[in-house]
């Protein structure tokens, strides 16, 4: 007993010695042969350098973590999987084909070494199964890591397959690809829950961090998505929880020594800083996104998505110049994920915007259009917004009103699907494009302030430092004779949001009660009625009244006329009405006890 004891740590001892040479990181290729190794012993190794393999990640040595993966790939599963996962996660930022059919390659290379690694059952033992529990205590801890990482995998397959292609038919792979991953997720879980005969604690922790970060991940994402998806999803057999999947990831970050903490921190922040911004509504634990970014910003300060998230984190909190100088910072600190740099760009744009700041933000969305796949036509879209609001101060009228005509022509033609769908932001701006062209007339504050709108970046203007000019440039519009009431109708819709910002609520509702009480005046922006009746929802939400706001949000939902931005109105609403219930089934628990 004793001799294994001193085996073990002097294992433990060289492992360490050869991964650290003084202060500088090293990871040696050659000093473990993972071909010739027990399972035990390559598992235990393989969770020790995965944690190196993700520190130079987070490092942006990024050649350098490939070539490590690279290394051991055809005999270690966990080497393997993060070439595959860290592909995948590159195809997912740029979106294009030739990416995801990469990862989607490596995906199979590691599924390919994950059948053998995998328990091997006899037809006996198949039967068996049929009739009583699983005996999980038979499975090796290798082998419970390998049904892990065959989960993870299948997510990450289906993901690919939602976003691989602009045809419907990619959302029926892809719903039979979630089948896959949901029924490999309850079987890690059960491995989880039953296998009691772990080899090491680290590998037990590792295999509980990994099954609460998939599972979490997978049921979070699957929740968000819209309806109509989630019905043909549904015929697989799964809808996602939401709020299971948000307990689970909090769960993996618990296990602050597990691979993957960082992975489910950086799901948990992209959720709570993008995903909720779409959604209209903040649900997401807003302190527990703060923990997490003070703590990956102490560790990892130049890290690339670090930077991102918190720059972002600034930007919500209305810190705009903080946000503008991080999102910089971010773009110079690495130039091999160019997907970083379009992110940044992205909300670099807004945060010029809501400084006024419009050739800046023009520069932003022009490279996005030039460099970035992913919604060209809001880019195009954007960049002709920002242009018609530096009319009023340009000396060049003629030829920027030329640049803006043109910019408006391309907009319908650079639509693109995802999973057989429109995005819905595109679809309107499309829509809005084609009547501008049609019309030759536009209206440079209203067109601005909807494509704020749909893509809910007035919820980033949140200090009075930067509401108070967009409200007084709304006023001063208002105030001219010259106006549609559908015009004036949308300016009131955008006044009422800054104003609930702002913390006006009942100014804030007037704008939108004047909208829905002249619904009948409105004839082209046909939106804004249920649209006015869904944002007064969630005032009445926001100030606790929550009979008022289920009857306003019912309104909303229940407009038989079809209207753009159906779809995100369908999501806010459904995202107010499920927190309500949530809040309403607390109080009554809290009554009973």
């Amino acid at each position: 007993m004793s001799e294994t004891i001193c085996q073990t740590m002097n294992y433990v001892f060289d492992t360490y010695s050869k991964l650290f040479c003084g202060d500088k990181e090293v990871i040696c290729e050659e000093s473990f042969d993972y071909s010739n190794a027990s399972d035990d012993e390559s598992l235990d190794r393989a969770l020790i350098e995965s944690k190196k393999i993700l520190d130079l990640f987070y490092q942006n040595k990024f050649k350098e973590t490939f070539d490590v993966c690279d290394s051991h790939k055809a005999h270690s599963l966990y080497h393997c999987h993060a070439k595959g996962f860290l592909t995948s996660l590159y195809a997912l930022l740029t979106l294009e084909k030739r990416e995801i059919d990469i990862a989607k390659a490596a995906l199979e290379e590691t599924l390919v070494l994950c059948e053998r690694k995998r328990r091997s059952k006899t037809l006996l033992e198949n039967l068996a199964d049929f009739i009583w529990q699983v005996d999980f205590n038979a499975f090796t801890d290798y082998e419970a890591h390998a049904e892990l990482i065959y989960c993870e995998c299948q997510v990450l397959y289906a993901l690919l397959t939602f976003f691989g292609d602009q045809h419907f038919i990619s959302l029926i792979k892809g719903a039979l690809r979630i089948r896959a991953a949901n029924q490999a997720c309850k079987y890690t879980q059960e491995i989880l829950k039953h296998k009691s005969n772990w080899v090491t604690e680290r590998s037990r922790m590792q295999y509980e961090s990994g099954v609460c970060n998939i599972s979490g991940l997978f049921n979070l994402a699957i929740s968000m998505l819209p309806t109509r998806v989630l019905k043909i999803i549904s015929l697989a057999g799964f809808n996602g929880d939401r709020k299971l999947g948000e307990e689970l990831l909090r769960r993996s970050t618990n296990l602050k020594d597990g691979l993957r903490y960082r992975i489910s921190a950086l799901c948990i922040m992209a959720f709570s800083m993008y995903a909720d911004q779409i959604g209209g509504l903040q649900e997401s634990d807003f302190e527990l996104t703060k923990e997490l970014m003070k703590d990956l910003n102490a560790k990892f300060p130049t890290a690339i998505f670090v930077s991102l998230f918190s720059a972002k984190f600034n930007l919500m909190q209305g810190k705009v110049d903080n946000a503008i100088n991080e999102f910089l910072n971010c773009i110079n600190y690495q130039d091999s994920w160019k997907q970083i740099h379009h992110a940044c760009r992205w909300d670099l744009a807004w945060a010029y915007a809501i400084k006024n700041e419009w050739e800046n933000a023009a520069k932003q969305v022009l490279i996005l259009r030039e460099q970035c796949s992913y919604s060209p036509a809001s880019n195009m879209f954007a960049y002709a917004a920002f242009k018609m609001m530096q009319l009023e101060d340009s000396e060049s009228i003629n030829e920027l009103r030329n640049e803006i005509d043109d910019a408006l022509r391309l907009v319908p033609n650079l639509k693109i699907r995802y999973a057989g769908k429109t995005i819905p932001q595109e679809k309107f701006l499309c829509t809005r494009a084609i009547q501008f062209v049609k019309s030759g007339n536009y209206e440079p504050l209203v067109a601005l302030l909807e494509l704020f709108y749909v893509w809910n970046v007035l919820s980033l203007i949140t200090t009075k430092q930067t509401i108070e000019p967009f409200l007084q440039q709304i006023d001063e519009k208002l105030s001219k004779a010259n106006l549609s009431f559908d015009q004036i109708a949308c300016l009131l819709l955008t006044k009422g949001v800054l104003l609930r910002n702002l913390g006006c609520d009942n100014e804030s509702m007037k704008c939108f009660e004047t909208i829905v009480n002249y619904e009948n005046s409105i004839r082209d922006y046909t939106y804004l009625p249920p649209h006015a009746a869904l944002e007064l929802g969630i005032t009445h939400f926001k100030c606790g009244n929550y009979e008022k706001s289920l009857i306003w949000i019912e309104k909303a939902k229940s407009n038989e006329a079809k209207f753009l931005n159906s779809t995100l109105l369908q999501i806010r609403a459904h995202s107010v009405a499920k927190k309500i219930k949530r809040i309403q089934e607390m109080n009554e628990t809290y009554t009973h006890l």
